[in-house]
């Protein structure tokens, strides 16, 4: 399982449609529904219920909808923290009174 497929479940999830995700993402439709295919049989659980024009997640999809966003969430803010360090000014000040 690849951060970026997680990714795009996350906005197959929000746009309940492949081919609006698809466009969203900047990606081929087919291409999309291929990772999200190979995700599936990778997990080897189905995610979603297919309709003719919007999908909806099964409760499998819901539970891994749940841990991508804390998956994603938890890699932004690393890489936000990680970042700060850059900005952070950091040593030994010694004061001295009399």
């Amino acid at each position: 399982m690849e951060f970026r497929v997680l990714k795009y479940f996350l906005t197959v999830v929000r746009e309940e449609n492949i081919t609006k995700a698809a466009n969203v993402l900047h990606i081929t439709q087919p291409t999309l529904s291929r990772q999200l295919a190979q995700l599936e049989e990778d997990i080897g659980v189905k995610l979603f219920n297919r309709g003719t024009r919007k999908i909806s997640l099964t409760n499998e999809g819901m539970l891994l909808r749940r841990r991508a966003e804390e998956i994603i969430s938890l890699v932004d803010k690393t890489e936000q923290e990680l970042n700060e360090q850059d900005e952070m000014l950091d040593g030994v000040i010694s004061l001295g009174c009399g």
